[in-house]
């Protein structure tokens, strides 16, 4: 049916045998009941159309900050899974490098332990080459005075 004809109120049904199409008249009565409700709703108070459209806005802002408190959540999550793989990796790590410093520290002694025992063999051995020498020269000077010092003991 046209709005036209539905609004003049004239020829709004076909004539039938006996008066009118029975199933025109109940769809227009089914449209008329429709149209008297979507008025009422359009015709409500300003403050419950206020209210009407926050609830409406209200529940789609709801959904949207669940969504980024799940979304925030997702990301910490994520983040503190992430920083835990870091500690851990780094943990390991360091543990590797501490691990590695100590051999070479331990090592690092054993050279000076052996550099030291071979010092002290070089100066005994310097000491004994000096005395040897020491002993030497007195001989060699008992043997073959200079000229003006005495011969201490030539059977030496």
């Amino acid at each position: 049916m046209s709005e036209e004809l539905m609004r003049s109120g004239d020829g709004l049904f076909k004539p039938a045998r006996r008066g009118y199409d029975r199933e025109e008249v109940d769809a227009y009565v089914t449209q008329l009941q429709r149209q008297i409700r979507d008025l009422q709703a359009q015709q409500q108070t300003p403050d419950a159309a206020v209210r009407s459209a926050l609830e409406r806005v209200g529940g789609e802002v709801a959904d949207v900050l669940k969504q980024a408190h799940q979304t925030a959540d997702e990301i910490v999550f994520t983040a503190e899974r992430e920083a835990e793989e870091l500690r851990d990796r780094a943990q390991r790590e360091a543990a590797h490098v501490t691990a590695v410093a100590e051999q070479r520290v331990h090592e690092l002694d054993l050279d000076t332990d052996r550099i030291w025992g071979e010092r002290e063999r070089i100066v005994a051995d310097a000491r004994d080459l000096a005395r040897q020498l020491t002993e030497l020269a007195d001989r060699a000077a008992e043997r073959f005075p200079s000229d003006g010092q005495p011969q201490l003991n030539a059977s030496r």
